[in-house]
């Protein structure tokens, strides 16, 4: 599961979570902080990846540079914790480049040439494709409805597993799942305040 933390040296807030095998770091937005405490998410506590994919959608939580750079030349190694338990939701949901799976400043891009699709590349792997890409838009700004007209003005019908994949992202309904752990939250809060010790 997701692990919030804070900055030792900003008032910013970071996710570590484990995708495919590599822990990811993702920086969190004032607004993405905002929604998690009103969730009842701390730093230092897990929390339900839906949450951390809903934030990606809604472009409160993003990809820095190189994977975990940025949080490397503030921490010591020995001060990164880390708590991956097993979580319900599929780490197959997070957008990933449909080249080397790297998760870093993806774009959703056009192909043009023999094969007329829709794919989804990372910062790396665009430049090889330069010669037949024809549109590239940050993933970050690719809500649904943009998604569709993008499709549809460049009369693109084929899409990769990448793209479907993203498409199923912005389709899903993540409001349960806030819902889902703020009510977890106060019901941990009530057990704490009725707990009595040994000899009480």
């Amino acid at each position: 599961m997701p692990v919030l933390h804070k900055y030792n040296k900003r008032n910013m807030y970071y996710v570590f979570t484990e995708i495919k095998g590599k822990i990811i770091a993702f920086q969190i937005t004032s607004d993405g902080e905002r929604k998690l405490k009103s969730a009842g998410v701390f730093p230092g506590k897990t929390f339900g990846r839906a949450l951390l994919l809903d934030l990606y959608r809604s472009g409160d939580a993003y990809t820095y540079g190189k994977g975990m750079e940025p949080i490397e030349r503030e921490f010591e190694p020995h001060q990164l914790q880390f708590d991956f338990a097993k979580d319900p939701e599929p780490e197959s949901l997070f957008p990933l480049c449909a080249v080397c799976s790297s998760p870093d400043d993806l774009h959703l891009v056009e192909i043009k040439g023999n094969n007329h699709y829709a794919t989804i590349l990372c910062a790396d792997c665009r430049p090889s494709q330069r010669g037949s890409t024809d549109a590239s838009i940050p993933l970050s700004l690719v809500t649904k409805g943009i998604l569709k007209r993008f499709l549809e003005v460049k009369h693109i019908e084929k899409r990769d597993s990448s793209v479907s994949n993203y498409q199923s992202l912005l389709d899903a309904e993540f409001k349960d799942k806030w819902n889902g752990s703020t009510k977890k939250r106060k019901v941990k809060q009530e057990e704490k305040l009725f707990e009595t010790g040994d000899g009480q």
